[in-house]
């Protein structure tokens, strides 16, 4: 009886060695990568998505930073852009011979993604492997579907939510009855009908948090204006004399603004909105 038990024991170790070496082993494939393209990321500086039955989107890399420049101009959203860019990595196990592309959803595909100069296009999920068929100059791949699902095929899901672009660092601010600047030295002062509280002056980090209030806030949504009216505005001029106009949309329920220069509407929290038009709020935090 004592040998039955001491033997029974031996195989349940046994299988519990197996299945932990089973669960930790290092994963071994043997089939040889396929990678559907030579770019490096780095490398790459112009993006297109043409969606089957839509129009295209055109990104361009200018000054390290990614902006959309059809079917509008904005800055981009970097996640979107970099799951774009992982593209570029998209490997494959086989090459499909004599591949039929309609039967593959490829004729004509569900979307085209071309990096740089070389595109590569998505068809169906295999029912089977659970892959997804994509095509390039030298033929048919199946790859993991993470490079081909939620490409963007809406411009407006590629904004940048931010409301400064990068690079953009405000020096003025001209609200029409008062003006708040900076001078070459980087010291803030304001002007016109200002007035801080008489215990409770500005300081110069006062004015700095809030002008970093600007660079750095991100709105709650985006998207393209259609022509709405506004009856106040803010006059924002970056370093290096570039100003846009802020087109001051409302300030209730929540706090709306249109960029002059891109006609994006971005909405924002009210307490976000008090925020940004009055540094007297920033300062009392």
């Amino acid at each position: 009886m004592k040998s039955k038990i001491l033997l029974n024991l031996m195989l349940i170790a046994a299988l519990v060695a197996l299945s932990l070496y089973a669960y930790f082993k290092p994963w071994q494939d043997t089939a040889p990568s396929i990678k559907l393209t030579q770019l490096k990321r780095d490398d790459i500086t112009r993006i297109a998505i043409e969606p089957r039955g839509a129009a295209a989107i055109k990104l361009e890399k200018l000054d390290g930073a990614w902006r959309i420049v059809a079917p509008l101009t904005a800055q981009a959203e970097d996640t979107q852009v970099d799951h774009l860019v992982d593209i570029a990595n998209a490997v494959a196990k086989q090459k499909l011979s004599n591949a039929d592309l309609s039967q593959f959803g490829l004729n004509p595909p569900q979307v085209r993604v071309t990096l740089n100069d070389q595109t590569i296009a998505f068809g169906r999920i295999n029912d089977i492997t659970y892959e997804q068929y994509a095509a390039t100059a030298d033929g048919v791949y199946l790859v993991p579907p993470l490079y081909g699902y939620g490409i963007p095929t809406d411009a407006a899901k590629l904004l940048s939510r931010r409301l400064l672009d990068a690079g953009e660092v405000a020096v003025a601010f001209d609200f029409g009855r008062h003006r708040i600047e900076r001078d070459d030295k980087g010291t803030w002062a304001a002007s016109g009908k200002f007035a801080a509280a008489k215990d409770q002056p500005l300081s110069q980090d006062d004015f700095n948090r809030w002008a970093d209030e600007w660079r750095y806030t991100s709105a709650l949504s985006v998207e393209p204006d259609k022509n709405s009216r506004a009856r106040e505005q803010v006059s924002v001029r970056f370093k290096g004399g570039k100003t846009v106009t802020m087109r001051i949309v409302q300030k209730e329920p929540d706090f709306q603004l249109v960029r002059s220069d891109n006609g994006m509407r971005y909405r924002f929290g009210v307490e976000v909105g008090h925020r940004l038009l009055d540094p007297r709020v920033v300062a009392k935090k």
